[in-house]
């Protein structure tokens, strides 16, 4: 009781109080063991020596909050678990001591007897106590306090008990010694049960942190309850005797303060989450197995037998064949429940991996997800440069790794495709972090890869785009060469016949000649003429629009433009040019058309041109290839519509920056 007084207070910041608790319960645990090791080795003669062993396993709990008073002097569990291991082993040194002939041995034998509840003292104040300090200060009063009363009831009205060298001075009347044994038995149970509501209470209020903390005690506790059931069971088969609840023992003594220590000094180092899910996934389908198991033995008892085989086989058949997908919905139902924060994300990423195989999702959208899986907004994804192996963005712009970031690199085999910066660097959180990324894998590489198609079809595109240029400026060069040189030599090789001819007598024979030779001459610079302008039509100096429209007058039937003033880069509109001219050669040739209407206009950073005729239709999609070429060798597009008796329109869409 000296040590309930402190523990029971609101939670107690006196470091020098909490050093004073931990050495009362050390004093007593070693005092306990002095009395068992007495009792054992003394003349006494009271207790073998194979249960002083057993009860030094209380070294354990003891052990782990010395730990835990020395990494943590400000928590209340290393006291709490000190005083754990105290009534643990204090109770068994009293129950021992009213076995011997020491002084004092009768009465403390009188005690002793009902000292029992003693032992879950020290659990329920720790309950109370884990994992962050007391908050139900009137019930870890009750707790000691109901010990106090079992222990009192079980006096009085063991006088009609038989348990042995004990005798109470007092005594209650028979009658009356059942109901108040059951009441306080009822008592002590109603505290349990409160003792663990307040678990779940501090649970459900509780931050992240502690309902991680509070999960290694409940998994804990929950094996403790398993090997509880388990020593009744093999107790009531008649197995095992006083040892079927030496499991029982060490879940007390030693999974339980092992679970509690590693809450408060490492909650983060496993997947508590995980393992607790697991575990009560299994444990439920091994209940529902069991229970399917006896009900079909049973029944197939009533139809076949109940020593037949044949009915033991098909059941255990039946059992076998439901219980993998029995376990999978359990599995997946407590996983929602208990660990929710894996589960859910895992499958909202599992939902987009499927949405970005169905194309119905971009895998560039992959941060996002990842972001909300493991709620860390600040999470940033970086990819490896097919490249060069920098890293950038999903945007392809390179990144200056922050120095301070934490990293999680991403890895196939012996290649790092990526990097995934996170701004909390526990375990538990890099854990999640590297299970999400895994359940990622597709899209990140989806992602990688596409930004190294996109890079790899934009250097097609600017290296596409400089031979283009370059063909421009040639045929520009030609043509100048064209007007300025061939075509002015002829010209005056053709002026210098003609003034010979004027030198010469009319009659000369030489003037036939010098006549078809000028003529010739005439010829070759029109042919070079038509040249010239086939390289580039020379009316595209006046730019796009009085180009196109001097193509009408040529024409026998009308074309109706609607052409503006745009100014788009010389090889686009050399493109758009031809475009319209073999679009209406074709029209001529092929359509039977009365009307061509020529439309051009400039929207979003592009040119389009619409050549439309009323003509018989029919053309193919595929035809006008070269055309289709010209206009795809500067990046553009080209669509035709060609229902048959309705004509024919020409779409074409070339990019340009005016």
């Amino acid at each position: 009781m000296l040590a309930l007084s402190p523990i029971g207070a609101e939670p107690v910041h006196n470091l020098a109080m909490r050093r004073e608790l931990m050495l009362g319960a050390t004093a007593v645990c070693v005092v306990s063991w002095a009395v068992l090791a007495a009792a054992a080795f003394g003349p006494a003669d009271a207790r073998d020596g194979i249960a002083v062993v057993a009860d030094l396993l209380v070294l354990v709990p003891l052990a782990l909050a010395w730990l835990i008073a020395v990494r943590v002097p400000a928590s209340p569990v290393g006291p709490a678990l000190a005083w754990l291991a105290a009534f643990l082993v204090a109770t068994p040194a009293v129950e021992t001591w009213g076995q011997t002939t020491w002084w004092g041995s009768d009465v403390v034998a009188v005690v002793g007897a009902g000292a029992w509840p003693w032992q879950l003292v020290g659990f329920l104040i720790l309950l109370l106590v884990f994992p962050d300090g007391l908050r139900w200060r009137a019930l870890c009063w009750l707790v000691p306090g109901s010990a106090v009363l079992v222990n009192v009831a079980f006096i009085v009205t063991m006088n009609h008990h038989d348990v042995p060298a004990a005798h109470s001075p007092i005594a209650v009347p028979e009658p009356l010694w059942m109901p108040l044994m059951f009441g306080a038995l009822a008592v002590l149970l109603t505290v349990t049960v409160a003792c663990i509501a307040s678990v779940v209470v501090r649970y459900r209020s509780g931050d992240e942190r502690t309902r991680q903390q509070l999960r290694w005690l409940i998994l804990a506790a929950g094996a403790v309850v398993v090997l509880m059931v388990a020593s009744w069971v093999v107790t009531s088969l008649g197995w095992l005797g006083q040892g079927a609840y030496a499991g029982f023992l060490l879940g007390i003594v030693v999974l339980v303060p092992a679970a509690v220590t590693i809450a408060i000094l490492r909650y983060d180092l496993f997947e508590i989450d995980r393992v607790l899910s697991d575990s009560v996934a299994w444990a439920l389908t091994t209940a529902v197995a069991a229970l399917l198991t006896a009900g079909l033995v049973t029944s197939t008892g009533y139809l076949v037998g109940r020593d037949s085989a044949v009915g033991l086989g098909a059941s255990v058949f039946l059992v076998a064949l439901v219980v993998l997908p029995l376990h999978r919905w359990f599995h997946a139902a407590v996983g929602r429940v208990i660990d929710r924060d894996r589960v859910v994300p895992l499958e909202r990423i599992r939902r987009f991996v499927d949405q970005v195989r169905e194309g119905s999702a971009e895998p560039e959208a992959v941060e996002q997800v990842l972001r909300d899986a493991v709620g860390d907004s600040a999470l940033s994804l970086l990819l490896t440069s097919v490249d060069d192996g920098r890293y950038v963005d999903l945007s392809g712009a390179p990144v200056q790794l922050p120095p301070d970031a934490v990293r999680v690199p991403l890895r196939t085999t012996d290649t790092e495709i990526g990097l995934l910066l996170v701004r909390d660097a526990s375990a538990r959180h890099l854990r999640r972090v590297q299970l999400a990324a895994s359940a990622a894998r597709l899209p990140i590489e989806v992602s990688r890869l596409r930004l190294g198609l996109r890079r790899a079809l934009q250097e097609v595109d600017d290296s596409r785009n400089r031979i283009v240029a370059a063909t421009v400026a040639e045929r520009r060069r030609l043509e100048r060469d064209l007007h300025d040189g061939a075509q002015q030599q002829l010209l005056a090789i053709g002026m210098q016949l003609q003034a010979a001819q004027r030198q010469l007598p009319p009659d000369h024979p030489v003037l036939g000649e010098l006549d078809q030779a000028v003529e010739r001459l005439e010829q070759t610079v029109r042919e070079l003429r038509r040249l010239a302008h086939g390289v580039r039509p020379a009316s595209l100096d006046d730019g796009l629009a009085t180009a196109l429209r001097r193509l009408a007058p040529d024409c026998p039937i009308p074309i109706h433009f609607t052409v503006p003033e745009v100014m788009p880069p010389e090889i686009i509109a050399t493109t758009a040019y031809f475009v319209v001219a073999e679009a209406i050669a074709n029209a001529l040739k092929h359509a039977q058309a009365t009307r061509i209407d020529v439309v051009v206009r400039e929207a979003e950073e592009h040119l389009h041109v619409s050549v439309t005729d009323d003509g018989v239709g029919g053309a193919p999609s595929h035809g006008l290839v070269t055309l289709r070429d010209r206009v795809n060798s500067v990046g553009g597009r080209l669509s035709i519509s060609s229902p048959p008796q309705s004509g024919t329109a020409i779409e074409v869409v070339l990019p340009c920056a005016s």
